[in-house]
């Protein structure tokens, strides 16, 4: 990444960064994606009641059924609003990725190559 002028005098900087740098980004992006999609199921896994008796393990069953499932603070929920916000910026790099592109092919209309030798 380098850090770039955004606007003519304007003193506000912002960040550039390679297409090669945005794409592998994505690409970690998917994997971290896919790995939450694991978490998830292991965490519904846990929000079953499990029969584990009473006393101490039935605590520990209800502990973990709470954990998988409950609403609002459960790992399941948590873990797939993480995910929700891997797409959202997923998408913002496509959007980038899709721009920086538009605007390569422009420049590259605007270029007249002449001699050479």
């Amino acid at each position: 990444m380098t850090e770039v002028e955004t606007g003519p005098g304007s003193g506000a900087a912002g960040f550039a960064v390679s297409p090669e740098a945005a794409e592998e980004t994505f690409r970690r992006l998917s994997e971290v994606q896919d790995t939450v999609a694991r978490m998830v199921r292991r965490a519904k896994v846990l929000g079953r009641s499990v029969p584990l008796g009473g006393g101490y393990a039935g605590e520990i069953g209800a502990f973990m059924a709470r954990y998988g499932v409950s609403d609002g603070d459960s790992a399941a929920e948590s873990l797939t609003r993480f995910g929700r916000e891997l797409e959202e910026l997923k998408s913002r790099i496509e959007v980038a990725l899709r721009r920086y592109d538009d605007r390569d092919r422009d420049a590259a209309e605007g270029v007249d190559c002449v001699g050479g030798g």
